[in-house]
C-alpha cells in the first residue's frame, strides 16, 4: 500500500476526520498554529519557527520515507496537524515495528475537544492495522499534563518518568482503552 505510492501521498478518513497529505500550501497555516504560545510552550523544541525553518523542514519532510505527515480537516476545515516517525533505523514508516506519533490542534475551538481524538484513533488505526506496526512510543513533557492525560486514554502506559516522560503503546492497550471513544467518534451527528 505505501510501496505504491510517493511516501506522503494518501489520504485517511475516519471518525468524522480527514488527514490529507499535508503540501506546500499548508504550510503558512501549520507555522501559525505551531507559534501559538499555548502549543508552542508543549513542544520540546519551543523556540518561533520562522518562515525560512518552515520551508527547510517541509523540504526535509519530503524527502524522509521515516515520516509521514498529514493535515487534519474536519466539517470542511483543516484543524491542525498529525504525524507518525520511524524510531529504528534505516526503516521506513512502512517497514518499522516501533514509532512516534506527533499531533497538535490548530483551532482553538477543537483544542481539549472529543474532537482531538479523532486524527489519532483514524492514524493508529491505521498503522496497527495496515502497517502492522507493533508499538508506539510517545515523548512528553511532565508539565503537559494535557498531553499526558490524552496519552493515557489512549492507553498507553508510562515507562520512564522523568522530566520528558516515555510512553508506550502496544495494540491490545490501545484497542481496550479506545473503544468507548470509537463508539461515540462514530455516531452519526448532524454537522452545526
Amino acid at each position: 500500500m505505501l510501496s505504491d505510492k510517493p511516501v506522503n501521498d494518501f489520504s485517511l478518513s475516519a471518525y468524522q476526520v480527514e488527514l490529507l497529505p499535508m503540501t506546500q500550501a499548508h504550510q503558512g497555516l501549520l507555522r501559525s498554529w505551531r507559534n501559538q504560545d499555548e502549543i508552542r510552550r508543549q513542544m520540546l523544541s519551543d523556540d518561533l519557527i520562522s518562515e525560512e525553518q518552515q520551508q527547510a523542514w517541509f523540504k526535509k519532510t519530503q524527502l524522509d520515507p521515516k515520516q509521514l505527515h498529514w493535515v487534519i480537516k474536519f466539517r470542511d476545515q483543516l484543524i491542525g496537524a498529525t504525524n507518525v516517525k520511524s524510531l529504528e533505523n534505516g526503516n521506513t514508516v512502512a517497514e518499522a515495528s516501533l514509532l512516534e506519533p506527533g499531533l497538535y490542534i490548530g483551532e482553538r475551538r477543537y483544542q481539549g475537544n472529543i474532537i482531538a481524538f479523532a486524527p489519532t484513533l483514524a492514524m493508529y488505526d491505521f498503522c496497527f492495522d495496515q502497517l502492522g506496526t507493533k508499538r508506539f512510543r510517545a515523548v512528553v513533557k511532565r508539565s503537559n499534563q494535557n498531553a499526558l492525560s490524552y496519552n493515557q486514554k489512549l492507553g498507553y502506559a508510562i515507562v520512564e518518568d522523568e522530566e520528558l516522560m516515555v510512553l508506550e503503546l502496544d495494540v491490545e492497550n490501545y484497542r481496550q482503552a479506545t473503544a468507548p471513544i470509537k463508539q461515540f467518534l462514530s455516531r452519526t451527528r448532524n454537522a452545526k
